[in-house]
């Protein structure tokens, strides 16, 4: 007796694999049994009896499980270089941590934040000293003014950690 698609819905593995071949093929039924054919090209399957199904429910089942274990392991490797990399990366905080308390706490160097002052001050310098100032007449006199008043204080600021440096080393 040949398969009819009745027979197929009602066995619950022979549906669950129809579910998964009506994705790709179209179904027919003929009196030989069920037909599939391929959406996107001309290919076949004839289906004639229930075991049909319920083998290739098997090896789509197999071939899912091998996938999701291949990606078990993937996912395991994944971790171990995330861990590996947290590690690295946690490590390399702390030596820059120390780096930079080693060379704020040596009297000789400077520290970051003088060395961004010191870059700021160049930046000011090239761009607003009377010497380098664009423009003609008024606008050259007022960039003048602008810079020696930044100037002025930007050599406050110079004298300020000074002045404090030598009154806590007396």
């Amino acid at each position: 007796m040949a398969l009819r698609l009745c027979d197929a819905q009602c066995d619950p593995i022979a549906d669950r694999a129809l579910k998964e071949l009506m994705e790709r093929y179209t179904l027919a039924e003929e009196k030989s049994g069920l037909v599939l054919t391929e959406k996107t090209g001309n290919m076949q399957l004839f289906v004639q009896y229930l075991d049909d199904l319920h083998q290739w429910d098997f090896i789509h089942t197999q071939k899912m499980t091998n996938e999701n274990e291949r990606l078990r392991a993937l996912l395991h490797t994944i971790h171990q270089q995330r861990d590996s990399w947290k590690i690295r990366a946690l490590r390399a905080e702390a030596e820059l941590l120390e780096a930079t308390a080693k060379i704020s706490n040596n009297g000789g160097c400077q520290n970051v934040t003088e060395l961004r002052y010191a870059a700021l001050k160049r930046y000011l310098a090239k761009r607003f000293h009377p010497d380098c100032a664009l423009g003609q007449g008024f606008e050259k006199t007022v960039r003048n003014d602008i810079f020696k008043e930044i100037w002025n204080e930007i050599g406050r600021l110079d004298q300020g950690p000074a002045t404090a440096r030598s009154s806590s080393a007396a």
